[in-house]
């Protein structure tokens, strides 16, 4: 048996069986609640793998589109360091590409910071909607 489906099963366990069977209001509730936080952990086992590739997927698409955007025109240095960094980095690179972009905005006319922001808030949504079908 799968790790996950262990879980969706012991999930279940707990909220049909378990939790109606204890009298005792404060103990019910943690055994319904112990039925939830299975049910999360079997979900996040399920999709991990296809939301690391899509994270993956779309970290790299996210690179590729912002240098296309940034050689449109020049950009301060530190802008296009942290595209470059990227894709090695992680979240921590993509909060520091942010944290740069507002840094740089000024030197970036308003209608290119808000080109690449939006860029950078769309990968960010999808990876938040990726998130909230586990917390669904």
């Amino acid at each position: 048996m799968e790790p996950a489906d262990l879980l969706a099963r012991m999930s279940k366990m707990f909220r049909a069986d378990i939790g109606p069977a204890i009298a005792d209001e404060y103990p019910r509730t943690q055994a319904y609640l112990s039925s939830v936080v299975l049910q999360k952990l079997s979900l996040q086992l399920r999709n991990a793998e296809a939301h690391a590739a899509a994270e993956t997927s779309e970290r790299a698409a996210l690179v590729s589109d912002l240098e296309h955007l940034l050689a449109v025109a020049p950009v301060p240095a530190s802008v296009s360091d942290a595209v470059a960094s990227l894709a090695a980095s992680g979240d921590a690179g993509l909060c520091a590409l942010i944290e740069v972009l507002y840094a740089a905005r000024e030197e970036l006319d308003q209608a290119r910071f808000e080109t690449l922001l939006g860029r950078v808030r769309a990968d960010l949504r999808r990876s938040i909607d990726r998130r909230m079908e586990v917390a669904a």
